[in-house]
């Protein structure tokens, strides 16, 4: 089934002084990388963000939020409203490390009637890198209205389906590099371990 992407460029990088999309590792800026693996799965890709004269440079679709200020579910829903697909593919844009294969992996557990495919690894769930069915949009419209923004409060009001590590070809495949793709880059420290695990194993 045809899938679009929808990547978060929101978020106000508090942690990490500056916006961290736009921090570079190695030699590309961490978005681009992003986006890059993005295009390997499908070409229908939106880019979440209430800021698009810094992101023009991607040439891809910019969308605002509808409802601002709503951390990831506002930008969710933002991606499910301009979305054409029934299927999206939600990641953020500090996940410098994603891989086509895994999101692919992902999007091949999908069987009708789900709302959602979100993988749990080493027993934390991952809601930002995940799939999600438009049917959910007017649930997830709902939370937003209540105010109500945690992301574990839209997952209990929609059908979930849970894979873990083991699910992936990937991480028996090589269980290390498989942990690096969930690696999150929030603060300055972590931008340090990113380019030494661009050095070293990527």
């Amino acid at each position: 089934m045809e899938c679009t992407m929808l990547l978060l460029a929101g978020g106000k990088s508090s942690r990490m002084g500056v916006n961290k999309a736009l921090l570079k590792i190695g030699e590309e800026v961490n978005i681009s990388r992003v986006a890059s693996e993005l295009k390997k799965v499908s070409e229908n890709i939106l880019v979440i963000t209430n800021t698009s004269e810094d992101y023009r440079f991607l040439h891809l679709p910019l969308i605002p939020d509808l409802h601002k200020d709503r951390g990831p579910l506002g930008g969710l829903h933002a991606g499910m409203s301009y979305s054409k697909t029934e299927l999206q593919f939600l990641t953020a844009c500090d996940m410098p490390f994603v891989s086509a294969e895994a999101i692919n992996e992902i999007i091949s557990y999908y069987e009708p009637g789900l709302d959602a495919i979100i993988p749990e690894i080493n027993g934390r769930l991952q809601p930002l890198f995940a799939v999600y069915h438009k049917r959910c949009l007017p649930v997830l419209t709902d939370c937003l209205v209540k105010q109500e923004l945690k992301m574990r409060i839209f997952l209990e009001k929609i059908s979930v389906k849970i894979i873990k590590e083991t699910d992936f070809e990937l991480y028996h495949k090589n269980p290390k590099r498989f942990q690096r793709l969930f690696f999150n880059m929030n603060t300055r420290e972590d931008y340090q371990e990113a380019g030494h695990i661009n050095q070293t194993e990527f």
